[in-house]
């Protein structure tokens, strides 16, 4: 499992903050596409995908070795970025996102992803949050290993580790349960980091298997249009995706997220939205590190 102390990366700036319950599951989500919709209704919608049978949503097929259709060009070990987190025009924090380290997991080499988030001293008045997703993704197949949450929402904690056994086809959670999974399947955090190595074009989707909360969830990516956006961290050629579970029932999508990635091979989130009941949140990109950008996003980077 995981080390409980957070590692700062290195130049990395310390991580401060995200929201609300609301917000809690928008947070580390706004940074990684599926999670925040599987948590929108929140404890009692997590306590209905508790009673629920395994693997509802998606067909599974025995997994197998995957061949990934693009090379990954997008990332590498030492990339992190910094967002700052608003609540309509109230800024509620900051979240981190990162390539923390190259590890070994069942033998295999895996890319550990990391989303960090925390509510600022003013929104941990109302609800305080102190979340942490790690992803042990394949750096051959790129298909999730291992998957670690911990996370604490107000009075709500959550501490869990799930193995996938690409023997098998299960899903093997800390506390013994096991679920089918498709094949080639991601996490909440490694779809995100998938889906930035995928040729994108405007008009055309990518679908992705995930397994999430002993369920699984076929994931949409529509890429919209082409869109320049101006952040602290600079100016940049986007494309505007905004993924979509194809699911119904407990898990079908209730807020809407867009997310605006670099129009480049690093495909750099520089900017997510998400219209919640009340309001909306969006996470802007302040500072950030590329290490296999060379010097093209050099201004953006903090000695």
């Amino acid at each position: 499992m995981p080390h409980d102390k957070v590692k700062k990366p290195r130049p990395a700036p310390a991580v401060s903050a995200p929201a609300v319950s609301a917000l809690a599951a928008v947070l580390i989500l706004l940074a990684t596409f599926l999670s925040w919709t599987a948590s929108t209704g929140g404890s009692e919608a997590r306590a209905e995908a508790a009673r629920a049978g395994p693997s509802a949503g998606v067909r599974t097929e025995p997994a197998t070795r995957c061949s990934p259709p693009s090379p990954n060009r997008a990332f590498v070990e030492g990339e992190w970025f910094h967002f700052s987190i608003r609540y309509g025009a109230i800024r509620a924090g900051d979240a981190l996102m990162q390539v923390e380290s190259v590890d070994s997991v069942a033998g295999r080499r895996c890319f550990r992803l990391v989303s960090k988030a925390e509510s600022n001293s003013f929104f941990s008045l109302f609800f305080k949050v102190r979340d942490r997703v790690d992803s042990f993704m394949d750096a051959e197949e790129l298909v999730s290993r291992r998957f670690w949450k911990n996370t604490h929402e107000g009075k709500h904690r959550e501490n869990y580790t799930i193995d996938f056994d690409y023997t098998t086809g299960k899903a093997r959670y800390s506390n013994g349960a096991e679920f089918d999974f498709p094949a080639c399947s991601q996490d909440i955090l490694s779809a995100f980091y998938y889906v930035r190595t995928v040729d994108l074009e405007v008009g055309r989707s990518v679908e992705v298997p995930c397994h999430a909360d002993k369920k699984n969830y076929p994931l949409e990516v529509k890429v919209h249009r082409r869109e320049r956006v101006k952040t602290p961290a600079g100016e940049f050629d986007c494309l505007v995706v905004e993924p979509l579970l194809k699911s119904s029932g407990l898990f079908k999508q209730k807020g809407k997220l867009t997310i605006w990635l670099t129009d480049d091979e690093y495909r750099i989130p520089v900017l997510m939205k998400s219209k919640i009941v009340v309001g909306s949140v969006s996470a802007i990109l302040t500072e950030m590190h590329v290490p296999n950008a060379g010097g093209k996003y050099a201004r953006a980077q903090k000695s």
